[in-house]
Parts: C-alpha cells; sequence; structure tokens
C-alpha cells in the first residue's frame, strides 16, 4: 500500500461509522427491523444532490430493469440499493475504503438488498473482474482522486459487455483556478486530480466508448445545495440548530462543515463544475 493509498484511506474513514449511522436511524425514531433503502437516503448518498441526482442519472441512462451492474467507488451503498430496489438490478459495489464496503453491506443486510447487492474493498485500477462481465458500469464523483484516468477507463471498458452501459455523474476542473480545500474528496492538493470537462469527455472516448449524452449539471447541484441551505436555516430559526441525525456530517467527519462550504465556494466561483454522462460500448 503506497503512501497517497494510506492517506487517502485517513481522509475517508472517519471510523465508528455504522454506529453513528444506527443511532441517527434511532433518533428519526426508526424501527431497525424495518428500515428501507429510502430511510437511509440522507447518509448513504455520499455526493452531491444525493437521492435527486441518483435518480436523475438513472432517468438519464433508461438502465434496463434486471441488469448487472458495477458501481465502481460506491461508498455506503446508496446508489447501488436503489438500482436495486427500483429496478431489480443485481450490483456489484467496489470501493478503496474498506470501512465503507463493511458498512455498505450491513445496511444492504438491514434493508434486506444483500441478495441484490454486494460491496468489496478494491482498486479501481485494478478491477478484480472477467472482461464483459456486466451489463452497466456505473460511477458517481469518485475519479477526482485518480490521476491516471485513462487507465481507469480503460478497465471499465475491458468489463462492460459490448452493448452495455457507463454511466457516470462527475466532478470536474473549471476555470482552471486552483479550488479552496478541504473539500469532500481531498484534504490536501496532492489528493485532488481534477480534469476539465472536455478532457474527461475526451479520456472516455478514448476508452472506445460512444458517447450517447453529456450533459453540465452544474446549475442543478447549485440549486439542490441552495434548498438544502433554505431547509437548514428554516430549521435554525426554528430552534433547532443541530445538525439532523443522518446526513453527509456523518460521513464527512469533523470539518464536515469546512468542507461541504469549500466545495460550494468553489463551484460558485467557477471552479469546479458538474457533468452527468451516459456512454455505450460498441456490440
Amino acid at each position: 500500500m503506497g503512501e497517497l493509498h494510506e492517506e487517502m484511506l485517513r481522509h475517508y474513514e472517519p471510523g465508528g461509522l455504522l454506529p453513528r449511522i444506527v443511532a441517527g436511524l434511532q433518533a428519526l425514531g426508526k424501527d431497525l427491523d424495518s428500515v428501507t433503502y429510502e430511510d437511509l437516503a440522507p447518509a448513504d448518498e455520499f455526493h452531491s444532490a444525493g437521492r435527486s441526482a441518483t435518480r436523475a442519472l438513472v432517468e438519464l441512462a433508461k438502465i434496463p430493469p434486471g441488469s448487472r451492474v458495477l458501481d465502481v467507488g460506491s461508498g455506503l451503498g446508496g446508489p447501488a440499493r436503489y438500482l436495486a430496489a427500483t429496478l431489480g438490478c443485481d450490483v456489484t459495489g467496489i470501493d478503496l475504503s474498506p470501512e465503507f464496503c463493511g458498512v455498505a453491506n450491513a445496511l444492504s443486510r438491514m434493508t434486506r438488498l444483500s441478495d441484490r447487492t454486494r460491496f468489496q474493498a478494491g482498486d479501481a485500477l485494478e478491477l478484480p473482474f472477467a472482461a464483459s462481465s456486466f451489463d452497466v458500469v456505473w460511477t458517481i464523483q469518485m475519479q477526482m482522486n485518480i490521476r491516471d484516468k485513462r487507465r481507469l477507463y480503460s478497465g471499465i471498458a475491458r468489463v462492460l459487455r459490448p452493448g452495455g452501459l457507463f454511466v457516470c455523474q462527475e466532478i470536474c476542473a473549471g476555470n482552471g483556478e486552483p479550488i479552496e480545500l478541504p473539500v469532500p474528496w481531498a484534504s490536501r492538493p496532492n489528493q485532488s486530480h481534477l480534469a476539465d470537462a472536455e478532457s474527461l469527455r475526451g479520456l472516455i472516448r478514448g476508452a472506445g466508448l460512444l458517447e450517447r449524452t453529456w450533459r453540465d449539471i452544474t446549475a442543478d447541484i447549485v440549486a439542490a445545495r441552495k434548498a438544502q441551505q433554505a431547509k437548514a436555516q428554516a430549521s435554525g430559526a426554528s430552534g433547532s440548530s443541530a445538525p439532523p441525525p443522518l446526513g453527509m456530517h456523518l460521513v464527512l467527519g469533523e470539518q464536515a462543515a469546512v468542507k461541504m462550504s469549500n466545495s460550494g465556494r468553489n463551484t460558485d466561483a467557477g471552479r469546479t463544475v458538474f457533468i452527468q454522462g451516459v456512454f455505450d460500448k460498441p456490440g
């Protein structure tokens, strides 16, 4: 394990994450024997705009029901469980963080979706799957930590069957100005490897994938953030200034507020943009 690999694990693994999520569910009055994938959405959708972005990406891609899906950078498994619950997909997740994978598997058992979702720790640059294993490969905001993106997308194309789909939502560099740190994906400059949107688009095409859709969703992400902030301010005005029992702050750790604030300022200043894309592997 390299030094940067260890750094990234320290950045992403807060420790004690599952007990905090369970405590949040209990604080909301949830029966742990009947928790649903929807109950978990505030905490297990570890990306901008959360469940609404996942839903929009599914609708954009028109993923066929029952697809075999590989979720690269699967986090806590929220999108995987959404695909399994709503479309009957069989989803394998791979993530750098052993803690995230352990929590994801526990949450799938809790929501009775472990028969259709499974998560394993691994390197996105060394996908341990045979060629043409999946109908869909899916990524949501994971390539920002990867310098060798050409290798990433080559591996994704390899495990995708001919005629299959590659579906992504990613953060890209915007106007070229340095981003404010820390942010949810990086604490130090050497952890963040943002590419501009056109470069990323070219790398995906260069892996032999054919573009179906490519769209800038930055305005949607900003609108979702401002709506969430307005909701939080309204809650504060009514006398509650504490964070909700379930939310991204459970994953982001002690610097959660700073990371989220910096991320928002980066986007507002044009330093980062968001895209969604759908690509076909030629049959």
